[in-house]
């Protein structure tokens, strides 16, 4: 009985240190709830603008979100700017400017699929030059259809280790959100 209590004792120990992150100074990141992503397409010296969101209103869990189908002119070419929501907060909170105020400590990955006629070029840079996303340019090419998979990482610790030649899957970084975009050029 007195093994058992010790390694009761011996795994909360375990559980409460874990438990407990640890930042380093200066580290202001709080992970945020983001419900939306809009994607905004503008042709270059146009003032119409097309948006497509990835939302989930409830957060992880509960009702399935929407992820409405990207549809472009093919032989076009559009600037593209990112919007960050979380509408779950009263009022809705623009998280994007958060994010382009932490710019070292954050980066917008593009990887359309294999074969796709999409390319995303041009992605703004953060202060370190560094690319950060939030706006890109995407060249579409021939009529065709596949998906697009937009992934926006965290990279803590002051100062971030953020490098242009860092993956997507850097184990120096964390998935604040994933959306995979379903498209069409016509």
């Amino acid at each position: 009985m007195k093994k058992i209590l010790i390694l009761i004792i011996f795994a909360s120990t375990l559980l409460s240190l874990n438990a407990c992150k640890k930042f380093s100074e200066g580290e202001t990141n709080d992970e945020e709830l983001i419900t939306t992503l809009q994607l905004n397409f503008t042709i270059p010296g146009s003032s119409s603008t097309q948006s497509f969101k990835f939302e989930d209103l409830d957060g992880p869990g509960g009702n399935a979100p929407v992820i409405e189908p990207i549809v472009l002119a093919a032989g076009t070419t559009y600037d593209v700017s990112l919007e960050v929501w979380n509408k779950a907060a009263n009022p809705p909170e623009n998280i994007t400017t958060e994010i382009e105020e932490e710019n070292a400590s954050h980066r917008f990955y593009y990887s359309p699929s294999v074969g796709s006629n999409i390319v995303v070029s041009n992605l703004n840079n953060d202060d370190n030059a560094v690319p950060l996303g939030t706006t890109s340019t995407w060249q579409v090419g021939t009529a065709s259809t596949g998906n697009i998979s937009i992934t926006l990482r965290h990279y803590p610790g002051t100062p971030p280790d953020k490098q242009i030649s860092d993956p997507v899957n850097s184990p120096k970084s964390g998935t604040d959100i994933e959306v995979t975009f379903n498209y069409t050029i016509q």
